[in-house]
């Protein structure tokens, strides 16, 4: 075996291994063996190429980039599913960026920021291990995780579903990781019906941390 067999082989064999610390699936599909894992660190993710089907929010090189700088802030988390050294799929958590959440103050509270499956891996069951593998481990047991589901994020001329088909299918998803649909009065989910707010609640969140998330889902006062 040549030098550079030997080079290739062993990056291969480096990438098929999780990040110290990591959560790890490993998922069978008709297109070969897939690995989800996180949370991931920049210098991890950049040792990856990002699959040109990864195009929803931004350029593949744009959003491969943006991925690194999530994993930088300091309550970032990314989690990855990669076939050999090839990204198919990711999904992200941080603080608030939504007006009304990111002014509630509270350090127990993280956004599910993006989730993205590539066009050419949808179907292989990525999307379900993303929103289920932060939970593997007790990352997330103090944390509340809310996901705001507005349609005009959704994908749906690639999946040619309508705004409430596709609803029920981010229903479905996020319940696999226990996440409940919320009523709520903010504006940016009232502003359509097909749009909901996801949310998750850890085991190790404290009742006042509970009380006061409450007040942040109903603001107005005609609602009170």
């Amino acid at each position: 075996m040549n030098a550079v067999m030997e080079i290739m082989l062993s990056s291969v064999a480096q990438l098929s291994q999780p990040q110290y610390g990591a959560a790890q699936r490993m998922l069978y599909t008709e297109s070969g063996i897939v690995a989800v894992e996180g949370p991931v660190s920049a210098e991890r993710i950049r040792q990856f190429s990002m699959c040109e089907g990864l195009g929803k929010f931004r350029r593949p090189k744009e959003q491969h980039l943006a991925l690194m700088d999530i994993a930088n802030l300091p309550e970032g988390l990314v989690y990855i599913a990669h076939q050999s050294d090839t990204i198919v799929g990711y999904i992200t958590f941080h603080y608030p960026e939504f007006e009304r959440w990111a002014q509630s103050g509270m350090l127990c509270l993280l956004e599910l920021g993006a989730i993205e499956v590539s066009r050419s891996w949808r179907g292989s069951k990525i999307a379900a291990a993303l929103v289920q593998i932060p939970f593997d481990t007790a990352v997330m047991n103090d944390k509340i995780i809310i996901s705001l589901e507005c349609y005009w994020f959704w994908d749906l001329q690639g999946s040619n579903l309508t705004v409430y088909e596709y609803r029920k299918l981010m229903e479905r998803l996020m319940g696999k990781a226990g996440f409940e649909t919320k009523l709520t009065d903010d504006p940016d989910i009232c502003s359509h019906p097909a749009n909901l707010l996801s949310v998750r609640v850890g085991q190790q969140v404290t009742e006042k941390d509970r009380q006061k998330f409450e007040s942040v889902c109903y603001q107005s006062k005609l609602l009170l």
